[in-house]
């Protein structure tokens, strides 16, 4: 049976944001420590050097836990991704699920349950949509605070605009040299997901053609 809130196409698009923002959360706490005030020239040297990278792979473990039921889903993959709104997760672990946006559609394919789920890429208004397509992180989040990590600095951030309410915190860890060590984000319905990243490899030259999907034979569209 499918698990109702791993597959709503909202969260894949919400967890597909942190990729976005790779090369550049958890429920809040009572209390958010004060912004050095060197914070906001890390985050904005990040969102800089984030600009500079054309494509990237990694792998990644993603944590997800939903805010209606509480319950933790690790899985694990890789991802590439080809701005300006290319994007490919290919789930390994614990079960193969692939999320693929091609500039048009995003694609969300679960080879288990022989169905493909189909939205439409362009024209997209949402906050997590528009930094998809070009990840810039202060265009639309803002620093209210720092939070401890064992990875590294830990920059807490809110949307700027409240009319966005797809995604309402999310959180970059970062090490001394302004690599994304980890990225979290948490939604309207208070689920959150973390992401960890390793083996970056920037600007690879990928090819549009990587990130094209074709529905197998047989599997059914779910629009």
């Amino acid at each position: 049976m499918k698990h109702p809130l791993v597959y709503h196409p909202q969260v894949i698009l919400s967890l597909a944001l942190a990729a976005s923002l790779a090369v550049q959360a958890p429920a809040v706490p009572a209390q958010s420590a004060a912004i050095p005030d060197d914070a906001q020239t890390v985050l904005a040297d990040f969102d800089a050097r984030s600009r500079t990278i054309r494509d990237f792979t990694a792998t990644f473990t993603q944590t997800y836990r939903s805010g209606a039921l509480g319950r933790a889903i690790v899985e694990s993959g890789t991802v590439k991704v080809k701005r300006p709104s290319r994007m490919l997760f290919e789930y390994v672990k614990p079960d193969r699920k692939l999320f693929v946006a091609d500039g048009d559609s995003y694609y969300f394919y679960v080879p288990r349950d022989r169905q493909v789920m189909v939205q439409n890429q362009r024209g997209d208004k949402r906050a997590t949509a528009r930094i998809l397509a070009e990840g810039r992180l202060l265009d639309h989040f803002k620093c209210v605070g720092e939070e401890k990590d064992l990875l590294g600095r830990k920059l807490i951030l809110v949307p700027r605009d409240d009319k966005d309410a797809d995604v309402t915190r999310i959180a970059v860890v970062v090490d001394t040299q302004l690599r994304l060590l980890a990225l979290e984000i948490q939604d309207a319905e208070g689920s959150t997901s973390r992401m960890v990243f390793a083996g970056f490899k920037e600007n690879v030259g990928l090819k549009d053609s990587e990130f094209r999907f074709d529905v197998p034979k047989g599997v059914e569209v779910i629009s």
